[in-house]
C-alpha cells in the first residue's frame, strides 16, 4: 500500500510544474489514501499506522519540503489526537458471559499461593496492566496467534517493542536499574467450548490449564514460571479473549508504575 501511495506522490509531483497545482490540494490527496489504510483499524491501531508514516515520509527525497511538512504536520495531529482518546480507553474481553471479578480473584490467588510458598510479597491487581493485557488478549485474537511480537521485524520477544507498546497506552515505567527488566508478559492458550449462559466454569478451568503450563518450568526457572515468582515485581493484570473456540490469556507483570 505505502508503495502504491509513493507511486501517487511522484506522479503529482511531477504534474506540479505542469498544472501548478496548490501543495494543499496534494497534501489532500495523499492524505485520503492513507485514511484509506486505516479503515477498519482501532485507534491504537491508527496510531501506529500515522506513527509508521513519518519516518517514510522525511526520507523521500522526490516530495516538495512543503508537502512533507504539511503531511508531518497532519499526522503529528492525529497521533495527539488519539493519544487523548487512547488516555482514557478501556479494552473490553468479547467474553460477556463470565463473572469477570470472580476470574481474577481465582488467576491472583493461583500466583499469590506460589508466592507465598517462597516467602515473596503477594502481587496485587493493577487496573493499568488489565487495560494493557486486555488489549494485547483481543489482538491475539484478531490475529488467531499467540506471539510478542509488535513489529514484524521482532525476534520472539522484544523488550523494547513492546514497552514502546505499553508507552503507547500511557504506561510508564521507572529506569531499569542494574539491567533488571521492569515488565514481563505472558502468553497462553486453550481451547473452549461452551455455549452456556454462564461459561465461568469453563474459563476458570482453561486458566488452570494455563498457570500449569506455567509452574511446569519451575525446575528450569523459565521465563513463564519467573515472571510468577519475580522478587521484583509487585503487580498484575490479566486479559482473555477468544476466537473460534480458542481463547487466548495475556499476563502483564510489572515494577510499580509511575503516575
Amino acid at each position: 500500500m505505502f508503495k502504491k501511495i509513493l507511486l501517487l506522490w511522484i506522479i503529482i509531483t511531477s504534474l506540479i510544474s505542469i498544472v501548478r497545482w496548490d501543495y494543499k490540494e496534494i497534501v489532500t490527496t495523499v492524505l485520503n489514501n492513507i485514511q484509506t489504510t486505516n479503515a477498519n483499524k482501532t485507534d491504537l491501531q491508527k496510531r501506529q499506522t500515522f506513527e509508521n508514516y513519518i519516518p517514510k515520509i522525511k526520507s523521500l527525497t522526490s516530495i516538495d519540503q512543503r508537502v512533507k511538512d504539511a503531511l508531518i504536520t497532519y499526522l503529528n495531529a492525529k497521533i495527539a489526537e488519539l493519544d487523548e482518546t487512547l488516555k482514557t480507553t478501556t479494552y473490553e474481553s468479547n467474553i460477556t458471559n463470565i463473572d469477570k471479578a470472580l476470574i481474577e480473584k481465582s488467576w491472583l490467588e493461583r500466583h499469590n499461593t506460589e508466592r507465598n510458598s517462597l516467602d515473596l510479597a503477594s502481587y496485587t491487581i493493577s487496573p493499568e496492566l488489565n487495560n494493557t493485557a486486555q488489549n494485547r488478549a483481543n489482538h491475539l485474537a484478531e490475529l488467531n496467534d499467540a506471539t510478542h511480537k509488535r513489529l514484524s521485524t521482532d525476534g520472539y520477544y522484544n523488550y523494547e517493542s513492546i514497552k514502546s507498546r505499553f508507552s503507547d497506552l500511557w504506561v510508564t515505567f521507572p529506569k531499569e536499574q542494574n539491567g533488571v527488566a521492569n515488565f514481563s508478559e505472558n502468553l497462553a492458550y486453550q481451547y473452549l467450548s461452551c455455549k452456556k449462559d454462564d461459561c465461568t466454569t469453563e474459563v476458570l478451568a482453561a486458566l488452570k490449564k494455563c498457570y500449569a503450563f506455567f509452574m511446569s518450568e519451575k525446575s528450569y526457572k523459565w521465563p513463564h514460571y519467573r515472571a510468577v515468582i519475580s522478587p521484583y515485581f509487585t503487580q498484575m493484570g490479566y486479559g482473555v479473549s477468544k476466537v473460534g473456540t480458542k481463547i487466548f490469556i495475556v499476563t502483564h507483570y510489572s515494577v510499580d508504575l509511575l503516575q
